[in-house]
Parts: C-alpha cells; structure tokens; sequence
C-alpha cells in the first residue's frame, strides 16, 4: 500500500510519463575546435598555427564567440608557465584579430601546466598549445529520460542527441534511465536504441518553465517477422539516390545494427507507381531492388557483415498510399523497411 500511495504521488506531482528536468546551466553550444602548438619556451605563432586560426576566422557562419585557453607542459615554475600561457593566449588573440574575428566577441584564459593533455613532468609538444572554441552561449537542461518496452519493462540502452551543433551519446542504466544536457528553445533530435528493438526517434524542443517532453521511449521488439519503415529516408523521384535531408537517417540504421548483433534483417525497397502492379522484369521493380542495395552496400561498407543482411525490392506491391496525389504521399510511397528474418541464438557450448 505504501509502495502504491508514492507511485500515486509521483504521478500527481510529476503527471504521466513526463520528462525531468532536473536543472539548467549556462554554457557554450560549440561551433568548431582547434588547437595550435608552440615551440618550447615560446609564445611565437607558427605559420601552421597562423593558418589555422585565419580558418577559425573565416569559418564563423553567425554571431558567435571566440574562447582561447593557453596552456604549457610542467617543465619550469608554476609562476613562469602561467605567464608564458598568458603570452601565447594574447598572441593567438591578437592572430584571431587580425584575422578579421571581432574583438568584442573574444574571452581568453590560460592555466599554465594546471590542465596537462599529456601528464608527463618532461617536454611535450601536445602540451604546449592554446585551445580555440568557438561557439554561441546557450543555457542547457539536465534532461533525463527512460528506454523501456511496450509494457514499460526498463531497458539498458542507448540515446544520441544532436542539433546543429551538438551530438552526445549516453549509455542507459540497467533501469533503462539516461541524462543529457541538452540546449533550450531549439529542435533536438533524439534517437534510442536498445538490443534487439527497433529504435525511436524524436524531435524535443525544451523550454525554461513549461512542461518537459515525454520522459519514456518505448521501443517495440524486433522480432522475426516485424518490420519498421525507416523514417525521412527517402529517394529523389525515379531514381536510387536519396534526398538530401534523409543523409542524416543512415547512421541511425548503423547504429540499429551494431546495437543489435544477433539481428538478420532484409532491406525492402519500395517505388510511388499507382496503378496495376509491376512485376519482375518492368523498371519499377528494378528500381525498388536498387534502391533497397543503395542501402545495404552503405551497411556493408561501414562494417556491417554481408551474412546479416538480404535486400529485395518490392515495386509497387506494398504503397502506403495506392493513389498518391501529394508529394508527402509519393514520399511515402518511395520508402525503404526493415524487415527481421533471423535472430541469431547464441552457440551452445558442449560440455
């Protein structure tokens, strides 16, 4: 009674299935990062450092900051490599300045030999450097969310987030939970995996003060016989390369794959033909066959063994919509399935 009266609890105070969030803080959404290196004792940029920093500066697509580190290795006095970290940090400064970087848009630090790449007392080169980030200040949540199954059965697991410029990957507990710091007031696309289940894929957008997104991913078994269309992966009109925006959908695939090792899947390809079927022999099958290889030659060649995978094209058989009429429909009609033909039970070891 009393384990009920606090899930009751929790439910009043926190409603059904939302997120947490369980804090803010304000930090940097990272653009790019480089580091430049110095000679020994020295604060003197060299030509590769000079390059390095004008490309920085060239490459600034919106209003964004500048934030320099400078940094020795341990050999001489704390005092001296303070200082010498000061030099290098204003030398690359006034670089970035004349660079065309805005002055107004800089913060510069240097922590001498307190923040080693390398920890060695010796010389060394990758110690001797500035680091360079440039990136917009952004305030983040401390999201947490869970991975479970259909009857909310916790699940360890996996969950990606990336927006423009982010991508974080964590790892689930055995309870299925996960946290992330993730920026306020933009998309972010979340994926979850777990071992043999079919992945989730969402877009969060948190805010300051309201209600935070669904706390639980529930993932659906991947089953022999199931099968899932992959979302937003699409091709161009009669042809087998894929839309633009659907290049970021395939690395969500691979990881499908890799998290799931015991899994066979074949790789169904589809077409947008409305009207009588189209048979082996006609373009529209050839089509869908060579569609659904476009996608099991990408799995190939990033690692994934040829004996998991089979692929085949289905042509007209199966649209989702038989009388497209929009180009959201045709889409839809254009699409590539997983589909699970085998899972592969562990080798029984004779005694």
């Amino acid at each position: 009674m009393q384990q009920l009266s606090l899930v009751l609890i929790g439910l009043l105070c926190f409603g059904p299935l939302r997120g947490q969030v369980l804090g803010y803080v304000d930090s940097v959404e990272v653009h790019r990062t480089d580091t430049i290196y110095f000679a020994f004792g020295s604060a003197e940029l060299t030509e590769t450092a000079r390059a390095a920093v004008s490309h920085l500066a060239a490459d600034r697509p919106e209003a964004l900051e500048l934030y320099l580190e400078g940094h020795t290795d341990a050999v001489g006095s704390e005092l001296a490599n303070d200082r010498l970290a000061q030099r290098r940090s204003e030398a690359t400064l006034r670089a970035a300045l004349a660079a065309g970087w805005p002055a107004a848009a800089v913060e510069i630090r240097h922590f001498g030999e307190s923040r080693l790449a390398v920890n060695t007392a010796e010389k060394e080169w990758r110690n001797r450097r500035v680091l360079l980030r440039s990136g917009k200040p952004r305030r983040y949540a401390r999201y947490r969310g869970q991975i479970t199954d259909q009857e909310g059965n916790p699940l360890p697991g996996a969950a990606i987030a990336q927006s423009r410029y982010l991508k974080d990957s964590v790892r689930a507990d055995g309870q299925g939970y996960y946290e992330l710091m993730l920026p306020l007031d933009i998309g972010i696309r979340l994926d979850v995996y777990a071992e043999n289940h079919f992945f989730a894929s969402e877009v969060l957008v948190l805010q300051e003060g309201k209600p935070a997104p669904p706390l639980v991913s529930k993932l659906t078994p991947a089953v022999v016989g199931g099968k899932m269309a992959v979302k937003d992966l699409y091709f161009v009109g009669n042809e087998t390369n894929l839309l633009r925006e659907s290049f970021p959908t395939l690395p969500k695939l691979l990881m499908f794959m890799r998290s799931s090792p015991d899994l066979h899947i074949e790789i169904a390809g589809h077409v947008n033909m409305p009207g009588e079927p189209q048979g082996p022999g006609t373009w529209s099958f050839d089509l869908a066959n060579n569609r659904a290889r476009t996608i099991y030659d990408f799995l190939v060649k990033f690692g994934i063994s040829p004996e998991r995978l089979t692929y085949r094209g289905y042509s007209n058989f199966e649209m989702v919509n038989p009388t497209a009429k929009t180009e959201q429909q045709m889409r839809a009609n254009r699409r590539v399935e997983i589909r699970i033909t085998k899972i592969q039970q562990p080798e029984q070891i004779e005694n």
